[in-house]
């Protein structure tokens, strides 16, 4: 059994929604807590942290699109070819307020941390970049995810 197919598997025989939860409270624990690499922080570049942003807003998008897809796929694999871009909307605007919120968080929280409106911008375009890629990407997905299924 290759490697694609075992993550197909994998991904197939996970619980609703499981991407989207391990995502979020990755997330959560990354941008929440006061130190949470324990001191192994890598400098890259000026801005490196906007870019954090947008990758973890971009992955919690694709995250919930899967998620979507999959629990869409167990029931008519036909109609889930086409992207349903309301649907997609829909957690784009999540993430976008998602990222806000932990914005929000981390100033009240007093931790070390404070909010910025750079890293919400940067959480917003990651959510609309990952929206991009969701739309792109979605019938690819399907039937990759999907092949077995449908021979």
């Amino acid at each position: 059994m290759g490697g694609q197919c075992m993550i197909r598997l994998l991904v197939r025989g996970l619980p609703a929604w499981t991407l989207s939860i391990v995502c979020c409270l990755i997330i959560l624990y990354l941008t929440l807590l006061p130190d949470p690499l324990n001191g192994n922080h890598v400098s890259l570049f000026e801005g490196a942290d906007k870019v954090v942003h947008a990758i973890m807003m971009m992955g919690m998008m694709m995250c919930m699109a899967v998620d979507a897809l999959r629990k869409k796929a167990a029931h008519r694999l036909d109609d889930s070819v086409r992207a349903p871009k309301g649907l997609l909307t829909v957690y784009m605007i999540t993430v976008v307020l998602f990222g806000g919120a932990i914005e929000l968080l981390q100033g009240a929280m007093a931790m070390g941390r404070g909010e910025d409106w750079a890293d919400f911008m940067a959480d917003a375009a990651g959510a609309v970049i990952g929206w991009i890629i969701c739309l792109s990407a979605w019938s690819v997905t399907v039937r990759w995810l999907f092949r077995e299924q449908q021979e």
